[in-house]
């Protein structure tokens, strides 16, 4: 071929870097495909939104879910990460998908030259719809009502570690059976495609899509990605033969062209429903590590990431090693699925809102939370500065934890005040009081104490800029030690005295505070009990929240300022809280 060939082919044909992960993905493309890979890897752009096109383009006109475990999450981060996606240029220039052109999202009224989907979309508001009627619906687990008895055709599930795998088993998949007339003849029907980083055991991350590893079958994938290199081949080679025979006059060119274009019709006629039938029976289950893309990251990438994780985070995210739980727990007693509630938000209010609407979660839509109710803070101060907020229901003796906030060097505990109004500020009556309780661990110096004070008086005064009434319980507080913080938390978290309250605390707004809770060890000095706190001296700042004791310190001086009293007698030290007006 000449110059000029090649130019003409290359108007069909865009060149586009693919990681090898990527390309086993593509090369496979299986009715079940699931990708346990770590960050880095492009395993949104890489392998969901292809898979998004080829799905849809597969199966026009018919519905597919778009999963996550809340829908919130799906309405302020999936659905707008898939926007930016289709919206980044090609090599021509062109935005992937135009929207308008090739896809809407959150309208009822479709453009012109869109094919109707074969079945009237249930919430236009909270859709994706392509320009051949394919729809994706979004589905939450938090929302029982979002799968509505649909029947879809391909489930695409976002962040499967953070998801209940019994509750997809019960609600979504059995949901995948299209309708009457579905297309079963596409290899992706009732399929499911599934991306996630690797599972952190250690924080109570569920790892149930392991168990898809077992249905693969490694002789029938290597076949299929034989049968599929062959096949790409022959419709690459239409491409480029139709380019060759629009640009050619001489008809002995034009019958060498047109018998090597029958050639390549005649493999893929031959071949491509045999690679269909082969991929609509198929499992593929990828993973890889973070080097699986170190052509485009480089190693200064790594050598930064190993500097800056620990080494249990730098295994997981980087390495995608599962790492295992920790077994040393200074909240010996937690338990996620006990002591944690996913049902988080009021989804009357949220449901309202278009795809398109600038929404802003706020602690009206909180389902736990009551405007009428004096907010509870507790607050650990420094470098890095956590607070933790939470409410009494003293009918039902709980204390739910709603919201967890952190700040580090150089952000001001004005930011944090501002963080805190703008997610509370729309309706908490302020004329009731604010308790706040700080730290008063016993292995502090007498300036660390100092500062400690200087650290909670100077946020008092900033939430009371916003007309917050504040009452600060710290100050002349007696030292309180690791053990009475260790054997409160032992009782608390026990639940065996109907007397005390029950502490519950929200997975989807207090996430950090959950995994903090669990990377929270346990250590001996002197035979005497203390919390763990390496993390905080090994962990860079801008990752503490959720991988250091900071926030689990916070939790710690609101559960003992607010419940020491509730211990038995026999374990009582005469502790007395002066209050700080």
């Amino acid at each position: 071929m000449n110059e000029l060939e090649y130019m003409k082919i290359h108007q069909d044909i865009e060149s586009k870097y693919m990681n090898k992960l990527q390309l086993r993905a593509a090369a496979l493309d299986t009715n079940i495909l699931i990708a346990r890979v770590a960050r880095g890897t492009g395993k949104s752009e890489g392998i969901l939104v292809p898979r998004i096109i080829k799905v849809a383009d597969s199966m026009p006109g018919e519905l597919s879910f778009l999963v996550h475990k809340t829908y919130v999450a799906l309405m302020t981060n999936i659905v707008p990460n898939l926007r930016s996606i289709f919206a980044q240029p090609t090599a021509s220039g062109k935005a992937l998908l135009e929207e308008g052109v090739d896809y809407v999202i959150g309208t009822a009224k479709l453009p012109s030259h869109f094919i109707s989907p074969r079945y009237p979309i249930s919430f236009p508001r909270h859709s994706i719809v392509f320009r051949n009627g394919h729809n994706i619906q979004l589905v939450s687990s938090d929302v029982a009502d979002s799968v509505a008895g649909r029947s879809a055709t391909h489930a695409f599930i976002e962040e499967m570690k953070h998801q209940n795998g019994s509750k997809l088993k019960s609600r979504i998949f059995p949901a995948l059976r299209g309708g009457f007339n579905a297309p079963r003849n596409s290899p992706y029907f009732g399929g499911i495609t599934g991306i996630t980083d690797a599972a952190r055991l250690d924080l109570g991350e569920d790892n149930w899509y392991d168990e898809f590893e077992a249905n693969v079958d490694k002789d029938l994938l290597d076949d299929i990605v034989t049968i599929a290199l062959h096949v790409d081949g022959a419709k690459q080679e239409l491409i480029v033969l139709d380019n060759l025979i629009r640009g050619t006059r001489n008809p002995l060119e034009l019958d060498k062209y047109m018998d090597k274009r029958a050639k390549a019709l005649h493999i893929i006629a031959m071949w491509q429903p045999n690679l269909n039938e082969m991929r609509s029976n198929a499992t593929a289950f990828l993973t890889a590590s973070t080097f699986v893309n170190k052509d485009v990251l480089g190693f200064k990438y790594f050598q930064n990431q190993f500097k800056a994780l620990s080494q249990d985070e730098f295994l997981s995210s980087i390495c995608n090693i599962v790492q295992p739980k920790v077994t040393n727990a200074f909240f010996v007693n937690f338990n996620k699925s006990k002591h944690c509630y996913s049902d988080s938000y009021k989804y009357a209010g949220i449901m309202n809102f278009n795809l398109n609407d600038d929404f802003k979660l706020t602690a009206d839509y909180l389902k736990y939370y009551s405007s009428r109710k004096s907010l509870l803070l507790g607050f650990d101060p420094g470098n890095f500065a956590s607070l933790v907020v939470g409410q009494e229901n003293t009918k039902a003796r709980e204390m739910r934890i709603i919201k967890n906030f952190t700040i580090y060097t150089p952000a001001t505990h004005a930011v944090l005040a501002k963080d805190f109004n703008d997610f509370f500020g729309s309706s908490y009556n302020k004329e009731l009081p604010i308790i706040l309780y700080c730290d008063r661990a016993g292995n502090k110096k007498k300036r660390e104490a100092d500062q400690i004070t200087t650290d909670a008086i100077s946020l008092k005064k900033e939430l009371e800029y916003y007309g917050y009434n504040v009452q600060l319980m710290t100050e002349k507080q007696r030292t309180i030690f690791y053990f009475e913080h260790y054997r409160l938390l032992l009782f608390l978290l026990g639940e065996e005295y109907l007397s005390m309250y029950k502490i519950r605390i929200d997975d989807n707004e207090c996430a950090d505070l959950v995994s903090s809770i669990q990377l929270s060890p346990i250590t001996k000095t002197d035979n005497k009990i203390e919390l763990d706190k390496t993390s905080e001296r090994k962990v860079p700042l801008h990752r503490q929240a959720a991988l250091t004791t900071q926030l689990s310190s916070a939790l710690m001086y609101l559960l003992f300022g607010r419940y020491h009293e509730q211990l038995p007698d026999e374990y009582k030290r005469g502790v007395t809280l002066i209050s700080y007006q």
